[in-house]
C-alpha cells in the first residue's frame, strides 16, 4: 500500500505552559524518587513494533450551544470528493471574511455535501464540508479515486504516524541528502541537532544498515540515533468493561513491579507482584495501618496506597447536559475519564504538569489539531525541539491534552504543564471530542455554532472555577 505524506512544515508550534518561551514535557524524575524510564532499558511490553515498516507521515459571550460530541454533526453522504491544491483554510461561513474553522493541507483530500453559493471565490465556488464549515473550492481539485483519510494517518498496529528518534547524548548523528547519496559513499550533508526530536516517515534496512528517511528523503542511521519506541499502555473501555460495583479500581504505578503483600504490613511476605500500570480490582474500602492504607487485591493480598492510581466515578459540573460527553482530569491520581452526563466512559492514567502546574478550572477545547512542533524560544533557558506531536487538543492558552511518545511515566507527574497521554489513548480521546475533525483536516477551531468538549482540571474534591469563555474566533 502506498501511503501520502503530510509535511510537518504545515504544522503549528505548540507548547506546554503558560509563558512566552513554552517548555518540553521531558523525561525526568517525578517526584517521590520514581526512576526515570528510558525506553532502551524498558520491558518489550511496553515498547513499539521494532519492525521494518513504514508508516505514513502526517501528518463577545455566547451562550453555550450543546450538541451530541459521540459522533461527528456532519451524518450526510458526501456529493463529491476533491483535493486541496494549498493550504485550504475553511470558514465558518461561505466568506473569504467569515472566522476559520479549520485546515486542510496541500495534497489532502476532503468531503463535500453541497454546493453552495458566495462571494469573491472564483469560478469553482464554495461548498459546505461538514461540521459547519465551508471551503472555496478555488484552489482544488477533483480527487478521483483517492479518499480522504484521518489524520495523523496511522497504518493498523501502529502506536505513532512517525518514527521518532534524538541523537545519542555526547555522540553526532550524520545525514545525507537520500539513500543513494549514503550508499554511494558521499559526504553528509550534515548532522542532526542535539536537544530535537525528530521524525520520520520511514525505516528501511539497506546494505545491512538500518536507515531513517524523513519527509525530504534525507537519510540518517538508526545506530546513530535513539529511537524512541512509543508506549503501548492504554486505558480501560468502561462501556466493554465496566467496574463492578462492588469493587474500587486502580492501576499499578510504580515501575517495574507492584508488590502484593500476604497482611497489610511492609514485612508481611511477598505474595505476588503486578505489572506496572496494569489494572487492579480492590475491595472498596481500605485497611489503615501504621505506615498507611493498604488495599485488599481481589486475587488475594495487600497493596499499598503508594503503589496505586486510584480511579473514582466523577461528580459531573452542575450544567453538563445528561448526554453531553465531557472530560474530567484528576491531578491527584493523575487520570483522566471521558464520561457522557454521569455515566463513564473510558479511564486513563496520564502526566500532568511537574515542572510546570496544570491549570485548574473548568474549560473547553478550542483548538485540535492532527499533529503539532513543540518548539523552545531562542533565548528559552531550557532548548527543545519536538517534531510531530500528534493528536493535539488546546483547552486553554498553550495548554494542551496530546500524545507522548517520549516517555512511559503516565500515572506520574512529569510534564510542564500539559496532560500527556499515550498514543493510543490520545487518539481515542482526540477521537471523541468536539469540535471534529473530518477526514483530511489538520486542524479544527470551536466556532459560536460548534462549541468545544468542556474539560474539567481538578485535584481531589477541591471546587474549580469556571473558566470556559467565549469561543475564540480565528480571522485571517
Amino acid at each position: 500500500m502506498e501511503f501520502r505524506r503530510l509535511a510537518c512544515s504545515t504544522c503549528f508550534v505548540l507548547a506546554c505552559d503558560s509563558s512566552a518561551e513554552g517548555s518540553r514535557d521531558a523525561t525526568e524524575q517525578a517526584p517521590g524518587g520514581v526512576e526515570q524510564l528510558q525506553h532502551e532499558s524498558a520491558p518489550a511490553a511496553m515498547q513499539g513494533d521494532d519492525a521494518e515498516a513504514t508508516p505514513a507521515a502526517v501528518q463577545s459571550a455566547t451562550p453555550p450551544v450543546h450538541a451530541d460530541e459521540a459522533a461527528p454533526v456532519t451524518e450526510r453522504e458526501p456529493v463529491a470528493t476533491r483535493i486541496a491544491r494549498q493550504m485550504l483554510i475553511l470558514r465558518a461561513e461561505p466568506n473569504l471574511r467569515a472566522p476559520i474553522r479549520g485546515r486542510i493541507p496541500l495534497g489532502e483530500a476532503f468531503e463535500v455535501f453541497a454546493f453552495v453559493e458566495g462571494p469573491e471565490c472564483g469560478g469553482k465556488g464554495w461548498a459546505d464540508v461538514g461540521e459547519g464549515a465551508f471551503a472555496c473550492l478555488e484552489a482544488t481539485r477533483t480527487a478521483g479515486d483517492v479518499e480522504p483519510r484521518p489524520l495523523p494517518e496511522l497504518r493498523d498496529g501502529d502506536l505513532a504516524p512517525f518514527f521518532y528518534a534524538k541523537v545519542k547524548t555526547g555522540q553526532v548523528a550524520r545525514r545525507w541528502k537520500s539513500i543513494a547519496a549514503w550508499a554511494a559513499g558521499e559526504e553528509p550533508i550534515g548532522t542532526l541537532e542535539p536537544e530535537h526530536d525528530y521524525a520520520f516517515t520511514n525505516r528501511r534496512r539497506v546494505k545491512g544498515e538500518l536507515l531513517l528517511i524523513d519527509e525530504r528523503s534525507q537519510v540518517v542511521l538508526e545506530s546513530e540515533v535513539t529511537r524512541y519506541r512509543p508506549s503501548r499502555f492504554e486505558g480501560r473501555d468502561l462501556v466493554a468493561a465496566p467496574i463492578p460495583a462492588d469493587r474500587a479500581f486502580a492501576w499499578g504505578v510504580t515501575w517495574p513491579e507492584n508488590p502484593v503483600l500476604a497482611e497489610p504490613r511492609e514485612d508481611a511476605p511477598l505474595l505476588a507482584s503486578i505489572d506496572y500500570q496494569a489494572e487492579i480490582l480492590l475491595q472498596p474500602q481500605p485497611t489503615v495501618g501504621p505506615d498507611g492504607r493498604w488495599w485488599s487485591v481481589e486475587t488475594g493480598g495487600y497493596i499499598h496506597d503508594k503503589h496505586l492510581g486510584h480511579w473514582s466515578l466523577p461528580t459531573p459540573p452542575a450544567d453538563v447536559a445528561d448526554d453531553e460527553l465531557w472530560i474530567d482530569v484528576e491531578l491527584d491520581q493523575q487520570t483522566l475519564t471521558v464520561m457522557r452526563g454521569s455515566s463513564p466512559l473510558f479511564a486513563t492514567l496520564i502526566s500532568s504538569g511537574f515542572k510546570g502546574p496544570t491549570p485548574k478550572g473548568l474549560f473547553r477545547i478550542s483548538i485540535k489539531q492532527a499533529i503539532g512542533q513543540m518548539q523552545s524560544r531562542a533565548d528559552a533557558e531550557e532548548s527543545y525541539n519536538v517534531e510531530a506531536v500528534p493528536f493535539v487538543q488546546y483547552f486553554t492558552g498553550n495548554f494542551a491534552l496530546h500524545g507522548a511518545f517520549w516517555h512511559y511515566r503516565f500515572g506520574h507527574k512529569i510534564s510542564h504543564g500539559c496532560v500527556n497521554l499515550s498514543p493510543r489513548d490520545a487518539k481515542r480521546v482526540y477521537d471523541m471530542t468536539a469540535p471534529h475533525a473530518r477526514p483530511g483536516w489538520l486542524h479544527v477551531f470551536e466556532g459560536e455554532q460548534a462549541l468545544g468538549t468542556t474539560v474539567r482540571v481538578r485535584k481531589g474534591d477541591e471546587p474549580v472555577q469556571d473558566k470556559r469563555e467565549a469561543p475564540r474566533l480565528f480571522e485571517g
